[in-house]
């Protein structure tokens, strides 16, 4: 048995966002992450796999604006949240129209 194990530090510092944009240092399994090393795509990609979707789609939205790809990648996180909580339609709704805006 373990004796003064403990979790401090185990998530992170800081907030979630800032978290999942540090390369954690740990190795992936090939495949795992989107491909080329885009630290954003990263930051994304890890906080979806943690649930954190408001998150994730918060780190694309100043993209989103101007942006027909970080538009569409917002809109998806988005439409992920519903599928797994089935809440926040409306949201996802318009990020779909904003993304077929541009």
């Amino acid at each position: 048995m373990r004796t003064g194990f403990q979790l401090d530090g185990a998530l992170g510092e800081g907030t979630v966002a800032d978290t999942a944009m540090r390369d954690s240092g740990l190795s992936e399994p090939e495949g795992s992450h989107p491909p080329g090393g885009d630290p954003l795509e990263r930051a994304v990609w890890r906080l979806r796999s943690r649930a954190c979707w408001d998150d994730a789609a918060a780190l694309l939205a100043p993209r989103a604006e101007t942006e027909p790809e970080p538009a569409l990648r917002r809109a998806r996180v988005l439409i992920e949240r519903c599928m797994f909580t089935a809440s926040g339609w409306e949201a996802a709704a318009d990020a779909l129209r904003s993304a077929e805006a541009l």
